[in-house]
C-alpha cells in the first residue's frame, strides 16, 4: 500500500517535476530514526535488568549467605526444635484435657506433617548456603572480560530480543535462546562465537512501515521502555539489592551477626524451658498410661 506521507516529489532548479523522481520525506526519516534510537535505549535497560538478575543479584545473594548465613541457618534449627516442643507440647496436654491418653506416636507424625514448611525453610536455607560458597569459590571472568561480555550482550539484545524484534526467523530465535544461556553462565568463548554468527546470518528483509505503522511501533517502545524502569526501579528496593550498602558495612555485618546470636541465646532458653515441662508432662509418676 502507497503512503502519500513516505515520499515528497523532488524538483531542482529549472527542473520540471517528473514521475519517478521521489525520495523519502524527513518526517518518515525522523520517525525511523526515533525509532531505532528507542530500541537502542530499550536494549540498554534490558541488558541493565539482566545484568542485575545474572550478575549482581547471585553476587550479592553470595555475600549475604557467607557473611550471616551460618548464624542463620543455627537460628533456624533451634527456631524449629522451640516450634516442635511447644506443639507437643499442646497436643499432648489437649490429650490429657480431654482424659485421653496420649498417642506418642501419632502426635510425632501430626508434628512432622504441620511443621514440614519450617523443615523446607531450613534445606532451602542450606542450599542457598551451599551454592554462595561453591560461587564464591568457581573461577571469575576478569574485569575486561565481564565487560566485554556486558557489551557483547547488549548488542545482541539489540539484534535478537523479541521485545525489540517482534518477527525475527525461527534460526534467530534458537540462537537468542543460546545467547541467554551464554550469559546466564558467564560464557564468553561461547557469547563471541554467537555474536560472530548472528552478524554473519540475514534477516528478511522487512515491508517499508507507513507512518501509521511506525507511529505505532513507536508508542509500543515507549511503553516498553517505561515498563522497563519501572521494573529496574522495584528490584532496587528488594533483595538482595536492598542489602548491598549493608553489606559493604562491616559494622552492619557485625552488628547483624549479634542479633542473631542474641536471638538463637532466647530460642535456647525456650529451648530448655520447653524441654522440661515436657519431661513432667511424661513423668511416668505422673502419667503411667503414657506410650
Amino acid at each position: 500500500m502507497f503512503d502519500e506521507a513516505l515520499f515528497v516529489l523532488r524538483v531542482g532548479e529549472g527542473e520540471e517535476m517528473k514521475e519517478g523522481n521521489l525520495e523519502v520525506s524527513r518526517d518518515y526519516i525522523a520517525f525511523k530514526e526515533q525509532l531505532e534510537s528507542l530500541k537502542t535505549e530499550l536494549s540498554k535497560l534490558i541488558s541493565d535488568r539482566d545484568f542485575l538478575i545474572n550478575t549482581v543479584k547471585p553476587d550479592l545473594e553470595m555475600q549475604y549467605h557467607v557473611c550471616i548465613g551460618k548464624e542463620q541457618y543455627q537460628l533456624y534449627l533451634v527456631r524449629n526444635e522451640v516450634l516442635r516442643l511447644r506443639r507437643k507440647i499442646e497436643m499432648i496436654q489437649a490429650a490429657l484435657n480431654r482424659g485421653e491418653v496420649p498417642d506418642l506416636q501419632k502426635i510425632e507424625r501430626n508434628l512432622d506433617t504441620e511443621l514440614q514448611k519450617w523443615k523446607e525453610e531450613v534445606l532451602e536455607l542450606q542450599r542457598k548456603i551451599k551454592e554462595a560458597h561453591e560461587r564464591e569459590n568457581s573461577p571469575r571472568l576478569s574485569a575486561d572480560d565481564s565487560r566485554e561480555l556486558k557489551k557483547l550482550y547488549r548488542r545482541l539484545v539489540r539484534r535478537l530480543h523479541p521485545d525489540i524484534n517482534e518477527d525475527l526467523p525461527d534460526n534467530f530465535k534458537y540462537i537468542w535462546a543460546r545467547v541467554l544461556e551464554a550469559y546466564k553462565n558467564g560464557d564468553l568463548e561461547e557469547m563471541q562465537t554467537l555474536a560472530l554468527f548472528s552478524t554473519e546470518q540475514e534477516t528478511s528483509a522487512a515491508d517499508v512501515s507507513t507512518m501509521e505503522q511506525l507511529a505505532a511501533d513507536i508508542d509500543n517502545l515507549r511503553g516498553k521502555i517505561e515498563r522497563f524502569l519501572k521494573i529496574l526501579s522495584t528490584m532496587q528496593d528488594e533483595f538482595p539489592f536492598n542489602m548491598k550498602k549493608n553489606l559493604e558495612d562491616p559494622s552492619w555485618v557485625e552488628s547483624e551477626q549479634e542479633a542473631i546470636s542474641k536471638e538463637m541465646k532466647e530460642y535456647q532458653l525456650r529451648k530448655h524451658a520447653y524441654s522440661a515441662l515436657l519431661k513432667d508432662l511424661l513423668n511416668p509418676h505422673n502419667n503411667e498410661t503414657l506410650h
